[in-house]
């Protein structure tokens, strides 16, 4: 509401009310020109112009009624994943409901939640129900990866939020099974081979390669004109299964060997039922 009064005070009043002055509502003197028992005390033919003060109190509610339109209602299944411990999480399933808390895997996804209602879906401390993280999963994404990252004490932008989450897409479309897909958060430029391909990974989620039952990945990064070995590791997958490499930063400051988890499970909808708690094989 206040966005559009700001925006209408940019033009002349005149610019904007001059169509009303043709608004003419009949009158009993109109009614008697037409009879021919005289003119119009109006002038032109017509009766009086509506008020400009109800026209604007219309438009205005409008635009106001515009303004407080409620958000859409979206309904998202997810996983949530950290590499740290996270204990003290829970969310609203949908309006009014009971919060139910997450439980994370150290080294899986967790088991897949349902949300229905309004984005950001938020996530509360299950005592307090203070809001502790908040996700914004983008419109048509029905299966949703959520990346939990813990948010240091006075970070820029978090006020009172302890985590910050990153929204994957982790529908079967983009991540099907026999496939590899790479989520370098390492912070570091890694290459290498996936197999006999070669890969340069970008950072954040790249590509999903097709390995089909097995894959051998070598990464190595460059340091002062040398190259140093950072991750090497095999992905075995079963059937319906597929994987997700998460490599984070380096466990020491300065180190090039970065730290990493292998995530496997089935995709969303897959003919066998998904293992969330299967354990990662380096």
């Amino acid at each position: 509401m206040a966005h559009a009064l700001g925006y209408l005070s940019q033009f002349p009043v005149g610019c904007l009310s001059w169509p009303f002055d043709k608004l003419r509502v009949p009158t009993r003197s109109r009614d008697r020109h037409r009879e021919g028992r005289g003119p119009s005390p109006n002038g032109p033919p017509g009766g009086r112009a509506l008020p400009r003060v109800a026209i604007w109190v219309g438009f205005l509610t409008g635009v106001a009624a515009f303004a407080q339109a409620p958000a859409p209602i979206q309904s998202v299944r997810f996983t949530v994943f950290s590499s740290r411990p996270v204990t003290d999480v829970a969310y609203l399933p949908r309006a009014n409901a009971t919060p139910q808390a997450l439980k994370f895997q150290p080294t899986a996804r967790s088991t897949r939640y349902e949300y229905r209602g309004a984005m950001p879906l938020r996530f509360v401390d299950p005592e307090t129900r203070e809001v502790v993280a908040e996700a914004a999963i983008p419109a048509g994404l029905h299966d949703a990866l959520l990346l939990f990252s813990p948010l240091e004490p006075g970070a820029a932008g978090g006020g009172k939020l302890r985590y910050q989450i990153a929204v994957l897409d982790d529908g079967a479309a983009r991540h099907g099974a026999g496939g590899l897909a790479i989520i370098n958060l390492s912070g570091l430029a890694l290459s290498g081979t996936v197999n006999n391909q070669a890969v340069t990974l970008k950072p954040g989620l790249n590509p999903t390669q097709l390995i089909n039952r097995s894959a051998t990945i070598t990464l190595t990064t460059v340091f002062k004109q040398r190259t140093y070995q950072s991750y090497s590791g095999t992905a075995t997958l079963g059937r319906n299964e597929r994987a997700l490499l998460i490599l984070f930063p380096p466990f020491y400051k300065g180190a090039l060997e970065v730290q990493s988890r292998l995530l496997l499970d089935s995709p969303p909808g897959s003919a066998a039922p998904a293992t969330p708690l299967a354990k990662a094989r380096k």
